[in-house]
């Protein structure tokens, strides 16, 4: 192969190559959709940064939020552990060497796996609703997941005013954000709702900061 056709395949290569990255960096990652969740679950945007989480459904009237918390676990305190498990290591340890894995499988579910619990359920914390009075005929209706943002964005349009909601999971600040807008001044108006999904919760507010 000789230097010319080298140098027009190294051409193109590059070429081909500049322009997927380009396109890739200009395109980003997201979801979109243009209908609200309504009540399916499955059809919210999640946002979480580790600690705390949230199903964005999107629905124009009534806006659902569906919040988690890391530690919201069923049941109480627990040790998953097996006593018995330290003591009989060695013996456990010697039938994989002596190449008796099935042996060595029945006696692990015996004194490893945990005799009380495997487990509990990761509980929800609760439910923010905004109730938007009269925002029935609305058109222009989208939402998104900006993935490289993490950002769950909804928008529509309501006569001549367009609304914006963005919710935003901060990790430095271990908070979850919502943002509204309107294109308008004075148009915004919302009555917000707070459901606990627990059966026994409280919640309790603090004095709003002047």
């Amino acid at each position: 192969m000789n230097k010319l056709i080298m140098k027009r395949i190294f051409f193109i290569v590059c070429f081909f190559a500049t322009v997927s990255c380009h396109s890739q960096d200009r395109a980003g990652l997201k979801l979109w959709y243009t209908q609200p969740s309504g009540s399916t679950w499955e059809n919210a945007l999640p946002i979480g940064n580790g600690r705390l989480g949230a199903m964005v459904y999107g629905n124009v009237d009534t806006e659902r939020i569906q919040l988690n918390e890391n530690t919201l676990w069923s049941g109480g305190p627990n040790r998953n552990d097996n006593p018995l498990a330290l003591d009989s290591l060695t013996l456990l340890r010697d039938l994989v060497f002596a190449g008796r894995q099935k042996d060595a499988e029945e006696m692990a579910n015996r004194i490893i796996v945990s005799k009380k619990s495997h487990g509990q359920m990761f509980e929800p914390l609760g439910e923010l609703q905004l109730v938007f009075a009269n925002h029935d005929n609305y058109d222009n209706y989208y939402r998104e997941l900006d993935i490289e943002k993490a950002i769950a964005k909804t928008s529509y349009k309501l006569g001549d005013v367009t609304y914006t909601r963005e919710v935003l999971a901060s990790l430095p600040d271990r908070i979850i954000v919502m943002r509204l807008s309107a294109s308008k001044p004075h148009g915004l108006s919302f009555t917000a709702f707070y459901l606990p999904a627990l059966p026994n919760a409280k919640v309790r507010t603090t004095a709003a900061r002047q």
